[in-house]
């Protein structure tokens, strides 16, 4: 294993047991669980360096939404050992973690980086996938594990004349050397890359024109540096919030354990206020039962968030484009990014709010935007228009399963296709030995993703070190199994207001999509023991084949 980086990569082709692609916290582990168990295995990472869109991603502000310990590996060789500086570390800071974390459980000598994958093909008669790069390179190996992550794919919407005006750029493309200071900047979208760009750029430049496509329901950061004595305090706790993350909805339990109107008014509003004060996703992952079941529960947290909001606001205008009285979508169902004085940044007189919604852009021309009303002139455009998330980075991978089948006909995401069909969301009939943590129709997005990385790396490398026991060479799922999970993952989205929702979890933000569940909204704690319960009866909704032994 020492001299895999210098005998086979170095070399026009390799044979390995497990190709895994990209570094982020998917691959990262997924690799140290596979090379811990002994098999012959290699990493491509398309960038310099490891870390995903912590290493690439650049835009002023970027930070983590989610709060450590719960963003961070549980091994207490790590977490013990490595000390955050904040509660919701910068982006900086999480890619010397990742880096760290390859250093100390000395993975880089699996890593092969800056090479990208262009295209996988399955071998039914070796039983081996066929991979090609972009350097020229070529390898086999048993099993295919892509890692790229769901928000890698960006998405920049088709807007006439876009390609007219020369300084735009995406969120994550943006230019390290870019100069932003006594500027006009514009900015399209506001996710939470959005907002944290417009946080940190309105008092830089000399005005901000802001172009809002749908109201983010985003809720306060509370953010804290640590001191040594409060890191210490806080590391005291590391060991029970790990095991919270296997709960319903992979954060904690501390919800109230009843529904909103089992509380009477006053009840309701000092429960809102301790959650309010938490910060981070406590408004929404700690809210009542019925936060995401029940319209009229959704409302009455809403019209709370919303009295929070519009005082905030000195413009009673712009205070309704932020915060409508009646809500642009229920709360929750469309991610709530974390804020330290978002609401705020519209008082000042160099930033202007555009709604898009009844004031649509017509054109980007040369120097500025058009919309439907008025010119704005920029010298500087941003788009925070988001990703093809979760499926798009496979889609674009060039993979081929049996009978050379590309992964986008059985994955039909258009508007009149099959749509997505996994099981478990970790693999689909048709592509065997093909594992993909972070996937569709898993947690995913709603779960933490390291939290996510452990829980499907562990399963993936329990699953190969059985195959090999056995004398197994070729796993996938069958057709009933992937057609009863397709179901279950249906079946939670109905039973939720996640399912109603206009948004990228159901894929409906790149247009000319399927809607469908790309999530699991069936609970961690749930499909935690789905993974358990098929592992624990040998894979019964599995076919395995023994054949040509790999690696």
């Amino acid at each position: 294993m020492a001299d895999l980086l210098d005998k086979d990569i170095d070399s026009p082709s390799y044979e390995i047991h497990a190709l895994v692609v990209g570094a982020s916290w998917a691959g990262i582990w997924t690799l140290y669980q596979l090379a811990e168990k002994g098999l012959h295995v290699l990493m491509i990472e398309a960038r310099s360096d490891i870390g995903g869109v912590w290493h690439y991603t650049k835009y002023p502000g970027c930070r983590v939404d989610t709060e450590v310990p719960l963003y961070e590996f549980s091994l207490p060789r790590l977490w013990k050992q490595w000390n955050w500086s904040q509660r919701f570390p910068c982006r900086e800071e999480i890619g010397r973690y990742l880096s760290w974390v390859c250093d100390t459980l000395n993975l880089r000598k699996h890593i092969m980086l800056n090479n990208t994958v262009t295209a996988a093909r399955w071998d039914d008669a070796a039983h081996r996938w066929t991979i090609h790069t972009a350097d020229g390179r070529f390898g086999t190996a048993q099993f295919f594990i892509p890692c790229g992550g769901y928000s890698t794919i960006r998405h920049i919407p088709a807007f006439e004349g876009k390609e007219d005006f020369q300084n735009s750029f995406h969120t994550s493309t943006w230019p390290e050397n870019l100069d932003i200071r006594e500027k006009k900047l514009g900015v399209i979208g506001t996710g939470a890359s959005g907002i944290q760009v417009i946080e940190a750029t309105a008092s830089r430049v000399t005005h901000l024109t802001v172009f809002q496509r749908t109201p983010n329901l985003a809720t306060p950061l509370c953010q804290t540096d640590f001191t040594p004595k409060t890191r210490a305090q806080y590391k005291q706790q590391y060991p029970n919030r790990f095991a919270l993350r296997n709960s319903r909805n992979g954060v904690d339990d501390h919800g109230p354990r009843r529904n909103t109107f089992e509380d009477d008014s006053f009840g309701r509003e000092s429960f809102y206020r301790s959650l309010w004060s938490r910060g981070g996703s406590a408004f929404w992952f700690s809210n009542y039962e019925d936060l995401l079941t029940s319209k009229s529960a959704n409302n009455e947290a809403y019209q709370f968030w919303r009295r929070q909001v519009v005082p905030r606001i000195k413009d009673a205008n712009v205070a309704e484009k932020l915060a409508p009285e009646i809500p642009p979508h229920a709360f929750g169902t469309k991610r709530p990014s974390l804020e330290t004085d978002y609401f705020e940044v519209y008082n000042r007189p160099n930033v202007t709010l555009v709604d898009l919604n009844t004031d649509p852009i017509t054109r980007i021309t040369p120097s500025g935007i058009q919309t439907a009303s008025d010119f704005h002139e920029l010298d500087a455009l941003i788009y925070a228009t988001g990703f093809d998330f979760i499926t798009g980075t496979m889609l674009a991978m060039g993979i081929r399963g049996v009978d050379d089948c590309p992964l986008p006909k059985k994955w039909d995401v258009t508007v009149t296709g099959n749509g997505v069909s996994t099981y478990l969301g970790l693999m689909t009939a048709g592509f065997p030995n093909m594992l993909y943590p972070i996937g569709p129709q898993a947690p995913t997005a709603l779960g933490l993703t390291p939290q996510m990385a452990e829980v499907q790396g562990n399963w993936i490398a329990d699953l190969l070190v059985f195959m090999r026991a056995k004398g197994f060479s070729k796993v996938e799922p069958t057709e009933d199994a992937e057609k009863a999970w397709k179901q279950e993952v249906n079946d939670a989205a109905e039973n939720s207001l996640l399912g109603q929702t206009e948004s990228w979890y159901n894929g409906v933000n790149i247009p000319g999509r399927k809607k469908q569940p790309l999530c699991y909204f069936g609970g961690v704690d749930r499909y935690i023991a789905r993974l358990e319960e098929e592992k624990e009866m040998g894979y019964p909704n599995f076919r395995l084949t023994t054949g040509r032994n790999g690696g």
